[in-house]
């Protein structure tokens, strides 16, 4: 009888093990999940390789990866067909040329000083996209969707009689 106690007893110990090792895993996983959901990356879309680094006492100049920085201006102003709109470039940087696709099949327009000026002929959705060129490399920056408006008709209602 007492070969039989310890073999059971053999097995619940190593029942007991085989439920704490599970356990441990299963909160190593959660463990690993959470740091993995909490890691901030680097937004790889706005890094460039740079091929004809300078040496220059500017670490960012000089380093074998560029930024890109470069942001579009939200605003709850909407086009209107027809008439020029303005677009607003925030956070950029001296060296890449930005530009902005308007998604209404027009060509690309470049900022100047930080605007782009563009008339839409169509109304309707939009998806406006800024793109930055460096050193022959093209990254996409930032996306927007405008919803340009019908044209405004201004028709009188009746005539104006002065007495």
């Amino acid at each position: 009888m007492s070969t039989e106690s310890k073999t059971g007893k053999g097995i619940q110990r190593e029942t007991i093990l085989l439920i704490g090792m599970a356990v441990i895993g299963l909160a190593g996983l959660v463990a690993l999940q959470l740091a993995r959901k909490d890691a901030t990356q680097p937004k790889e879309k706005s890094l460039v390789q740079a091929e004809n680094q300078q040496h220059s006492s500017d670490a960012q100049t000089s380093a074998p990866l560029q930024r890109i920085p470069g942001e579009l201006l939200r605003t709850s102003e909407y086009p209107e067909a027809g008439k020029p709109f303005k677009f607003y470039m925030i956070k950029s940087s001296n060296g890449p040329k930005y530009e902005l696709d308007f998604g209404d099949g027009s060509a690309r327009k470049s900022f100047v000083n930080g605007v782009v000026s563009h008339t839409f002929r169509q109304h309707g959705p939009c998806m406006v996209t800024l793109y930055a060129t460096y050193e022959g490399e093209e990254v996409r920056l930032d996306t927007l969707q405008k919803i340009v408006a019908r044209v405004k008709i201004d028709a009188p209602v009746a005539p104006i009689i002065d007495y």
